[in-house]
């Protein structure tokens, strides 16, 4: 008997299995979870398309799942992390790894599914998130990654909705606008995985981040340019990649990633604050202030953001003693 479509030729989530290595939760240290994301397919779906969709959603399904085996782990419920952050981190922490897919006719629908597992180390992930929960950075990007993937699974059941009635060139222009926002999500992906990488100075880090080796930095540069290739117009991958740049002294580089996020993202704040560290490292200390001023006007008053809206603040009235004044050009307005 065949199992009714949801949206047509929507996405149909299957069920998720868990496995654990060891005998109970409370001796484990590593567990494995598996998970089955399927799609079922239309006239206007290609197998391709089919099984990135399926891919995707199996991943949901995972992260979901490694978020509600950690909400139970005594060392993660002593770091007093909420469920939601819980939930947000888990895609910066762990690595889903696609293990296989199948296609199949149940009556006359192809189904396309796809298996995928993920390795929860206890000890590892709890370090990491007593990492994170003093990263104010690394909080917001993995909080606004989740944000983003949910507005993108979002588009995706939409798209998914339309094409099931559409034919001709309208169906191949909706299929292409799919593989855009597949393209956004795998970026979006990647993105999330590049957390550890520092992102800003010492100055905004409140726990101390050691440094990554040769080997992680180019790990990170291949995932960034990597979701750079699949959405080129991602502030957030051009804004980390300035941050690797500044790191490695290329302040040229840094300073062009840095202004293609303030084109993209005009009203973000961390942007400008960057541009400026990095104006001012070259001694150009007029459009370093310039800067200041721009993130001081779009800083969203928040207590994490307190010390660092402090200290640029500071910094910009001793620029301004000195005669360095920024023009107070007119700004986007503030979030």
């Amino acid at each position: 008997m065949s199992i009714p479509r949801t949206y047509g030729a929507g996405l149909r989530l299957a069920a998720l299995a868990v496995v654990a290595c060891l005998p109970s939760a409370a001796t484990a240290e590593v567990r494995t979870l598996t998970a089955t994301g399927e799609y079922r397919m239309g006239d206007n779906d290609t197998k391709t398309d089919a099984k990135r969709l399926a891919l995707l959603d199996a991943k949901r399904l995972a992260l979901e799942q490694v978020g509600t085996y950690l909400e139970g782990v005594t060392e993660v419920k002593n770091l007093r992390v909420t469920k939601d952050e819980i939930r947000s981190y888990t895609a910066g922490i762990v690595e889903v790894v696609e293990q296989a897919s199948r296609t199949m006719l149940e009556g006359e629908t192809t189904v396309v599914r796809v298996d995928v597992t993920v390795k929860v180390d206890t000890a590892v992930v709890t370090k990491q998130l007593g990492e994170l929960r003093k990263n104010e950075l690394a909080k917001e990007e993995l909080l606004r990654a989740r944000a983003e993937s949910d507005l993108l699974r979002k588009e995706l059941e939409e798209k998914n909705k339309q094409l099931v009635a559409l034919k001709g060139g309208a169906a191949e222009a909706a299929v292409q606008q799919r593989q855009q926002v597949l393209a956004k999500a795998d970026a979006n992906e990647l993105l999330a995985r590049t957390w550890q990488l520092p992102a800003g100075t010492k100055d905004d880090i409140v726990t101390k981040t050691t440094n990554p080796t040769a080997e992680e930095r180019a790990k990170y540069r291949a995932m960034l340019e990597e979701a750079l290739r699949l959405d080129p117009d991602n502030p957030w991958v051009h804004f980390k990649l300035g941050h690797l740049y500044h790191s490695e002294g290329n302040l040229d580089a840094a300073i062009r990633e840095y202004r293609t996020t303030i084109r993209l993202k005009p009203d973000a704040d961390r942007p400008h604050l960057a541009l400026a560290r990095a104006l001012i490292a070259q001694g150009k200390k007029q459009q370093g202030a310039e800067e200041m001023y721009a993130y001081l006007m779009l800083a969203e008053k928040k207590p994490a953001n307190k010390p660092l809206i402090e200290r640029t603040d500071r910094k910009l009235r001793d620029y301004e003693r000195r005669g360095i004044q920024p023009t107070r050009r007119p700004l986007p307005a503030s979030r």
